[in-house]
């Protein structure tokens, strides 16, 4: 099986549903500070998940700020680590760990041979009821990049939920902390995951001078606006094909709903689209959310997934944007393959119109422009149940219309799943960046038949 990253939220559920649950936990990377927020009765769906990852992942030994001895030093917490890759060669590494006043986590990795550039890197949507913790993606970004050279720094952010505008705060303030202590390096890239990656893409567009270039992986890059009416719409559609099965609705999601999401409602939801398969494929046809063919699994990945966002997104993105931002007054719903049916949906389904400060706070500061004057390498899976592919052409005509498309490049990935990428497709995407920057091709580490470069990470 390929070790693939993803940088995603996803949530669990108990009992019956385990086995979906395992391997939404390989696709998706549920974050182990979630698993321990869930309730007694999912523990031993728990510690499943995390078993589940130890087949397909590299031994990365401890955490950094883990044990006994961070809780004991709340300061700065040092460790070196020894990153072996699949070719026998290893590279020894010195991590700081930091909480700044704020509560936000800082981690700075330099390896002893460093090569003077740095790798700043930008995390994913983390639900806004989660405490504050370094990205789970670290134990698989920071050996990767370390190995070749390059010093790595990442934040927790100083909050969770919608932070895109001040997580660009929060990676500039980083920046400038790695160069008061290490001095300016010869280049700086500033890398990042869904949310992350369209953090990378707002701040490329309006710092350019502050780095030198940046790696957008499966970010809501191209059309913000159109990425939160997806999960509006997905919402809409769901109630109207199984009514009754979720309190609320797309733009009242009820506390119950939240609190009793994965223990209750999931289980549910999962009943309704097994009972109706015929109506779970127009509801996935009609959302334009995709799936997997060949997979049936897939099915039920995508709608939990979609609804999971909707469920723990919407009051945050209401709160952070000023107002409800969904609409979808003017949205035509079509795919049930009856033009009949297509019409009887659109008489019928529920509407909701955004509130213009909403709106507008998405327009002026959300959306990027596609004013490039540094190198961007956008990777994206095609079949991206969660930020949908078509951000990356969006983006990508934005650059056309600006004149700036020869700073663009798209590495388009055939896969099914939300950033579900291996190692070697994510080295491959940012030597495509370094070679745009440095006009040089990077040594490429070997990888194993999984796609694999990092074979352990161990503790000295």
């Amino acid at each position: 099986m390929e070790t693939r990253y993803n940088l995603s939220f996803a949530t669990g559920v108990s009992g019956a549903t385990a086995t979906l649950w395992v391997t939404l936990a390989r696709r998706w990377g549920i974050k182990r500070r979630l698993l321990k927020s869930l309730s007694a009765n999912t523990c031993l769906l728990c510690m499943l998940l995390l078993f589940s990852r130890c087949d397909s992942t590299p031994d990365m030994g401890p955490a950094p700020g883990s044990g006994k001895e961070a809780a004991e030093n709340k300061g700065v917490l040092t460790s070196v680590k020894t990153v072996t890759t699949v070719d026998g060669a290893t590279a020894q590494v010195t991590c700081s760990e930091e909480v700044l006043p704020s509560g936000e986590i800082i981690q700075i990795c330099v390896p002893a041979l460093w090569n003077g550039e740095l790798i700043l890197y930008a995390h994913g949507y983390v639900p806004a009821f989660l405490p504050l913790s370094l990205p789970d993606e670290v134990t698989a970004y920071m050996p990767l990049f370390t190995s070749i050279g390059f010093a790595f720094a990442t934040t927790s952010f100083d909050r969770n939920g919608i932070a895109i505008l001040t997580g660009i705060d929060n990676m500039l303030a980083l920046r400038a902390k790695f160069i008061a202590q290490y001095g300016e390096p010869k280049h700086t890239y500033l890398t990042g995951g869904s949310q992350g990656g369209i953090i990378t893409t707002l701040a490329l567009e309006r710092y350019p001078a502050l780095f030198d270039g940046g790696l957008s992986l499966c970010g809501p890059c191209g059309y913000f606006q159109g990425q939160v009416n997806y999960y509006g719409n997905f919402r809409v559609l769901f109630d109207y094909y199984f009514p009754g099965v979720l309190p609320g609705n797309a733009i009242h999601i009820p506390l119950e709903l939240q609190q009793n999401w994965e223990s209750k409602y999931v289980p549910l939801v999962l009943q309704a689209i097994n009972q109706n398969p015929n109506a779970t494929i127009k509801l996935l046809k009609t959302a334009l959310a995709p799936f997997d063919p060949d997979n049936p699994a897939t099915i039920a990945e995508t709608v939990i997934g979609v609804l999971t966002y909707d469920v723990l997104y919407t009051e945050n993105a209401q709160r952070v944007l000023g107002g409800q931002p969904f609409d979808n007054t003017k949205q035509v719903y079509f795919g049930t393959g009856n033009f009949r049916e297509d019409l009887r949906l659109n008489l019928r389904v529920q509407r909701f119109s955004g509130d213009k400060a909403a709106l507008r706070t998405i327009r002026e500061n959300y959306e990027t422009s596609g004013d490039l004057a540094r190198p961007l390498v956008s990777a994206h899976t095609t079949k991206d149940p969660i930020v949908l592919f078509w951000n990356m052409p969006i983006y990508h005509a934005k650059t056309i219309y600006q004149g700036k498309s020869h700073y663009f490049t798209q590495i388009p990935v055939s896969r099914y799943g939300h950033c579900a990428f291996i190692e070697q497709e994510i080295m491959l995407s940012f030597t495509t960046l370094a070679f745009k920057v440095q006009g040089q091709a990077l040594f490429a580490k070997a990888s194993d038949a999984e796609g694999r470069i990092v074979r352990s990470v161990t503790s000295d």
